[in-house]
């Protein structure tokens, strides 16, 4: 049997030994109190561990531009709802357009070249070897191919410019959120330069989140790295949002973080109006396994700041100090003061005493 804390130990001596007197100092009653009593079991129970962690999105897209130039149009605001193709914002794409013409000019230009090459060579050969020399072929050859290559050239810039036009109109690569709007109508932004170098509209324009496509993020101490594996069951509660859940690691990153020793764990989270990215929550999880002994929590009997439970021995009822634990349902632990085996009076009468006569009556699971 488990020993009390000695320091509670002092104290509850005399106040148990109170209420024994009391008990003694009263009538025994001439009949015995009816009594359910309980086994006391001793069992293997799960070691569980809680640690805290974040909601996420497993589906976020940062909205970057690819082409430098001044914000012309915004079309989206933050916690907007938007789908796929959706216009977001514009860039001003007269600078772009210019470009496009200058391009078509020498796609143009380089085309008439290419013809009059293709003709050229056409002749020549035609006359080769009569009337034309295998130098002025050569000539015509090379001619042709310069020509075919400068009007490949001027036709992917012209690919190019296009390009970088549709650029200029950026939409929404799947039906999600707008978490961030960072730019306004009039600024200026560059591709790959952030905000701190002095660009108000910094490298990221916009973040979409997938509002049905959310886990939860949770850094898990190495030394439980055994322990939390995909498949490995959790439980998450995430306070603010008023969801608790039972759910399973989904995902679980190999890589232990050399400052915090910790690791991430994921468990996907059921679509829920309630849940945004970045809100608090906890994972609880099976750590291992230890022997316990609970009982109902109707034995229980507070007595003060002590905990008390009634033991039926030898036909009487015996009071006994206990400490209790953490409560589970139905169901509180001892940490000490009781051993397997013993007959525990459940829900005892108020009026009960130590050293009464009990009869017990079915025993209760």
């Amino acid at each position: 049997m488990k020993t009390l804390n000695p320091g509670i130990a002092i104290i509850s001596c005399a106040l148990l030994s109170s209420m024994m007197a009391d008990g003694a100092s009263s009538a025994t009653p001439a009949k015995a109190v009816a009594a359910r009593v309980c086994v006391v079991e001793e069992k293997t129970v799960p070691q569980w561990s809680e640690y805290y962690g974040f909601v996420r999105s497993r589906n976020s897209v940062d909205m970057v531009a690819l082409v430098m130039g001044h914000i012309k149009s915004v079309y989206v605001k933050a916690g907007q709802r938007v789908k796929t193709g959706e216009l977001l914002l514009e860039l001003d794409p007269a600078e772009i357009q210019a470009r496009l013409q200058a391009a078509e000019s020498r796609h143009a230009a380089a085309q008439a070249s290419l013809t009059e090459a293709d003709q050229r060579f056409a002749r020549v050969k035609t006359l080769f070897p009569l009337a034309a020399t295998k130098e002025e072929l050569d000539a015509a050859t090379a001619r042709l191919k310069s020509a075919q290559a400068a009007a490949d050239g001027a036709k992917a810039q012209v690919e190019e410019a296009r390009e970088s036009l549709r650029y200029t109109e950026m939409r929404s690569p799947m039906n999600g959120i707008v978490v961030d709007k960072r730019v306004n109508p009039g600024d200026f932004t560059m591709p790959g330069l952030p905000a701190y170098l002095g660009y108000p509209a910094g490298r990221v324009l916009m973040t979409i989140y997938d509002p049905d496509a959310l886990w939860f993020e949770a850094l898990i101490p190495e030394r439980y790295s055994a322990a939390v594996t995909v498949g490995a069951k959790a439980a998450i509660s995430i306070s603010s949002a008023g969801v608790a859940l039972e759910g399973a690691f989904v995902e679980v990153v190999p890589n232990v973080d050399e400052f915090s020793r910790a690791f991430m764990a994921r468990v996907d989270l059921p679509p829920s109006p309630s849940l945004k990215p970045g809100m608090f929550g906890r994972a609880r999880f099976v750590t291992g396994e230890a022997r316990s002994i609970q009982i109902p929590a109707g034995a229980l009997v507070a007595r003060g700041q002590l905990d008390t439970v009634f033991l039926a021995s030898g036909g009487k009822a015996q009071l006994r100090l206990v400490r209790g634990g953490k409560r589970t349902g139905d169901k509180v632990e001892v940490l000490s003061g009781l051993a397997a085996g013993e007959t525990l009076i459940v829900n005892p009468a108020e009026s009960l005493r130590d050293g009464d006569l009990v009869e017990t009556m079915d025993a209760v699971k």
